[in-house]
């Protein structure tokens, strides 16, 4: 009786070895795509936006392209152009880059 209990207790914790090495995929994990074309977005002006500059900050391109499309009706920035300079004593980043939405 006692080699019964012994069988299913391991195999009891064989089942949860093998359902706690399940691998969970996260959304960082997906490669995601979006395909485009010339006429399923409107093209508009040239927007730029400056922020002072901290090389440690990893949002930093995210928060200027946010910046540059506050206040308009675009959805994104195409082909967007960073730039680090100096003005005075302070270091910033600008970006450049045309406005444009999905139709």
């Amino acid at each position: 009786m006692n080699n019964k209990y012994l069988i299913i207790t391991f195999c009891l914790l064989f089942i949860m070895f093998i359902v706690g090495c399940k691998t969970i995929g996260s959304a960082d994990n997906i490669p995601q795509s979006l395909q485009l074309s010339g006429s399923d977005i409107t093209v508009g002006e040239v927007l730029t936006a400056e922020l002072k500059y901290n090389a440690k900050d990893d949002t930093l391109k995210e928060q200027l392209i946010a910046e540059a499309l506050k206040g308009t009706t675009y959805d994104f920035l195409i082909m967007p152009r960073y730039e680090i300079f100096k003005d005075g004593l302070t270091t910033k980043i600008r970006v450049r880059g045309r406005g444009a939405r999905v139709k």
